[in-house]
């Protein structure tokens, strides 16, 4: 796409690249004890409607979502449930998402971002690990059907573009779910998600300063 859009793509107002977060994961009522951290990658594309306005949309394509140090419970095996009693469990939900926020922008170098969350669910599952005196045991549970196939939410964050062109970004994200990600727990499972991104342009070496 660099080869045959980049001219196009990254120009004056709009930008078009690489998105590259690490994350810190959690779900409301899951009495998870510990945070779940991915990296994340996806595309991204900028519209630049004038000097303060941006618009940022994000095409997560590996974007993974869940919590770690989940209680073990009942998998419906005598023997397994033996061998996980005391077991850790991390819940992990992998996602294809679109966040699209709109970017205010001060001195053309910081901005403050705000804007909606759609993801779709592709894989889920559940990994017990154990630690026993014969060694560590792994076991991953599938779990798509317990979880919810959309989730809605929210994207608000800071950030600046850096660079002498100022067309790399970085930036802080807090992503916020607003819908249920589980169907059949009780209480509302939300998804939250603390983020450290970049966004990298493709082809801005040819890039014209103007």
């Amino acid at each position: 796409m660099s080869l045959i859009f980049g001219d196009k793509l990254n120009n004056e107002d709009n930008l078009f690249g690489l998105h590259l977060d690490y994350s810190f994961n959690n779900m409301s009522l899951s009495e998870a004890q510990d945070r779940m951290n991915t990296f994340n990658f996806g595309l991204f594309y900028t519209h630049k409607f004038d000097e303060n306005w941006h618009l940022n949309v994000n095409f997560m394509a590996k974007y993974q979502r869940g919590a770690a140090g989940i209680s073990p419970y009942d998998l419906g095996d005598a023997n397994l449930n033996s061998l996980y009693t005391d077991a850790e469990v991390t819940r992990k939900i992998n996602y294809f998402s679109i966040p699209a926020t709109m970017r205010y922008v001060i001195k053309q170098t910081y901005f403050l971002e705000l804007g909606p969350q759609l993801s779709a669910r592709t894989k889920a599952k559940d990994v017990f690990e154990a630690e026993l005196s014969q060694g560590d045991l792994t076991l991953d549970v599938d779990i798509r059907d317990q979880v919810q196939r959309m989730d809605f939410g929210f994207v608000t964050g800071l950030g600046l573009y850096i660079g002498k062109d100022k067309i790399n970004s970085l930036g802080l994200r807090y992503q916020g779910g607003l819908s249920d990600a589980m169907k059949d727990l009780a209480g509302k499972q939300n998804h939250s998600q603390i983020a450290i991104y970049a966004n990298l342009p493709i082809g801005r070496g040819k890039m014209k300063n103007q």
